[in-house]
């Protein structure tokens, strides 16, 4: 398969408010807390012998940044200059950065973008993250110990700015175990929702969010309906984007517009039932391998999530449908209550599970349900959206797991609240906007 989907660089926001201003709204509980200086330090130079501190690790690093335990004036770039944390970031899951879609204040802007921890600024290339472009949305990158003085460049040859610790701490080295020891100065607003709201309250929350992720899918989806007026081909490319979810959402779009369904299904016609799921894999296969070469993604992902794997699923779903249509056929799923539905969807061959069901909750929630509802094709008015309130989670999506440690186990989750958290998560929580979320 072809090299990884690269992930887009941080951008900078030029400051529009004065540090006045800024100083002024970080009095309020909306993010990090963290101020910026009037005087600024001296720049640091890291002396040949210098040493860290006695057991000091990334892991106390990542717990001093994730709780803001230290001072605001602790955090200054290697030459002297403040920053200001507006959000510090969520915890990475998984390879890539320490932190993800952190929002800092320096003083040229905002960053906004990932945050790499590390003892020593020259750990990143030890640990070979300048080759990696998972690491290319990254906006600052902390250490204790700026052993360099350059910037971080990244593999996409994008510099960013190194932020250290040591100059506050060696003038104070004896707060550094405090700090580390100290309660957290700051967590997400979401954390204690269910203790200020009620448990009810913020699963009718959840849900109402979740319905509202329903209705713009289904809104965009009638977009595509009246640009292309075939609602096979609308579902067809719904599909395999739904199939590409979990690294390779992209390359499936991309293989849905090289391989039209029009084209596909008139050749399968020609075709015998027995020979349909083989050539169909074989045409997408071919079409994924033009160039262009599409951007799979293959390191770090489930053997269930593999491309190869996830390329079979889709051929077999797809050329089960090609004499009847793909919303025809597919219709029929909505017949029964929510889990026939479900295992209507799902697909062994060989002993194998193609399509479980997960993906399949994932199919209906993303794919089916909202194009019936937005092409009006539904057995009864109302019934794709009865059926998505009774979907269970098809799995835990990490990158909500912020949201998800916070309100479970008090409030179930459902397919429709862990849509209602992805809302957060898309609209607040990496927009820099912690604290002014519904939970908050």
């Amino acid at each position: 398969m072809p090299a990884l989907l690269e992930r887009q660089a941080p951008y900078v926001v030029r400051r529009r408010r004065p540090a006045s201003r800024l100083a002024e709204t970080r009095s309020r509980p909306r993010g990090c807390a963290g101020q910026l200086l009037g005087e600024q330090p001296a720049p640091y130079v890291a002396p040949p012998s210098a040493s860290l501190p006695d057991a000091l690790t990334e892991r106390d690093l990542a717990h001093l940044w994730e709780g803001q335990r230290f001072p605001p004036q602790a955090l200054t770039l290697v030459g002297g200059q403040p920053l200001q944390v507006i959000f510090r970031g969520l915890r990475g899951r998984g390879p890539g950065p320490d932190f993800r879609d952190a929002v800092i204040i320096a003083p040229w802007g905002a960053l906004k973008g990932d945050v790499e921890l590390h003892l020593r600024t020259s750990d990143f290339r030890r640990h070979g993250h300048h080759r990696d472009h998972a690491y290319d949305r990254l906006a600052l990158h902390l250490v204790y110990w700026p052993d360099e003085r350059q910037e971080t460049t990244l593999a996409s040859g994008r510099r960013v700015p190194v932020a250290a610790l040591a100059p506050w701490v060696e003038r104070r080295s004896e707060e550094l175990r405090g700090w580390l020891e100290r309660p957290a100065r700051w967590s997400e607003p979401c954390r204690s929702a269910n203790d200020r709201m009620g448990s009810e309250v913020v699963g009718g929350l959840l849900d109402r969010l979740g319905e509202i992720r329903f209705r713009r899918r289904s809104a965009e989806l009638r977009r595509a309906l009246n640009r292309q007026a075939d609602p096979d081909e609308v579902l067809y490319q719904a599909l395999l984007e739904a199939m590409g979810y979990g690294g390779n959402r992209e390359p499936f779009r991309l293989l849905a517009l090289r391989l039209p369904w029009l084209q596909l299904r008139r050749t399968l016609l020609k075709l015998s039932l027995e020979r349909r799921p083989n050539a169909t894999l074989e045409m997408m296969m071919e079409a994924s391998g033009r160039p262009p070469a599409l951007p799979w993604r293959r390191a770090g992902l489930r053997p269930g999530n593999h491309p190869a794997r996830r390329l079979e699923a889709a051929a077999h779903l797809t050329a089960r449908y090609a004499e009847v249509g793909l919303v025809r056929g597919l219709c029929a799923c909505l017949g029964g209550d929510v889990s026939q539905a479900i295992s209507s969807l799902t697909l062994k061959e060989g002993g194998r599970t193609l399509i479980g069901a997960a993906r399949a909750v994932e199919i209906l929630t993303n794919a089916l349900l909202p194009l019936l509802a937005a092409a009006a094709m539904e057995p009864r008015p109302g019934r794709a959206l009865d059926l998505y309130r009774a979907l269970p989670r098809p799995a835990r999506y990490g990158s909500v797991h912020h949201l998800d440690s916070a309100v479970t186990p008090a409030v179930k989750v459902n397919a429709r609240r862990q849509q209602g958290m992805l809302f957060l998560l898309r609209n607040y929580c990496s927009q820099g906007r912690c604290g002014s979320c519904p939970l908050s």
